[in-house]
């Protein structure tokens, strides 16, 4: 690539070790900032715009701009245990009484501090789901909960 240079000392991911980047498995939840242990995985995070497409006039070229934002989304899978905290959130929403609360992702560095966080707001459940049974498995039953957030913002990082 002709006239691009690269500067390695920039490649540095939050990891605080040059030229490495953040784990997947090395993360924790908050809900209100209190810990919420046995999560297994956080997937699907994902905020979206609509697309408006428009034409000026006699313009015939077509633009596009951003249209209404759409709440973010997100799945949460943890073991299913003694604690219902997940299922009594998601029947304040079934209730009429949605609680919103806020989430905050917390990713690790290698030493175990806080490399970067992604705080989410005005956070509800759209969907809960129990634990599939399987009497020849010998893995943990696991809950999901899908949220919805309405803001989110990235701390910490490069």
């Amino acid at each position: 690539m002709a006239g691009i240079t690269f500067n390695r000392d920039k490649l540095t991911g939050t990891t605080k070790t040059q030229g490495d980047f953040n784990v997947a498995h090395n993360f924790s939840l908050e809900i209100d900032s209190v810990i919420t242990g046995g999560v297994h995985k956080i997937e699907g995070i994902e905020v979206e715009h609509d697309v408006i497409e428009y034409r000026d006039g006699n313009d015939i070229v077509t633009h596009f701009r951003p249209g209404m934002k759409k709440p973010g989304r997100m799945k949460i899978s943890k073991d299913w245990s003694s604690t219902s905290e997940f299922f009594d959130w998601y029947m304040t929403v079934m209730n009429g009484d949605t609680k919103r609360k806020s989430i905050s992702v917390v990713i690790h560095d290698d030493a175990g501090g806080e490399a970067m966080r992604l705080n989410f707001f005005e956070c509800y459940p759209s969907k809960w789901s129990g634990p599939a049974f399987d009497a020849k498995a010998s893995a943990h039953a696991v809950e999901t909960i899908d949220i919805v957030f309405e803001t989110m913002e990235w701390k910490g990082g490069a």
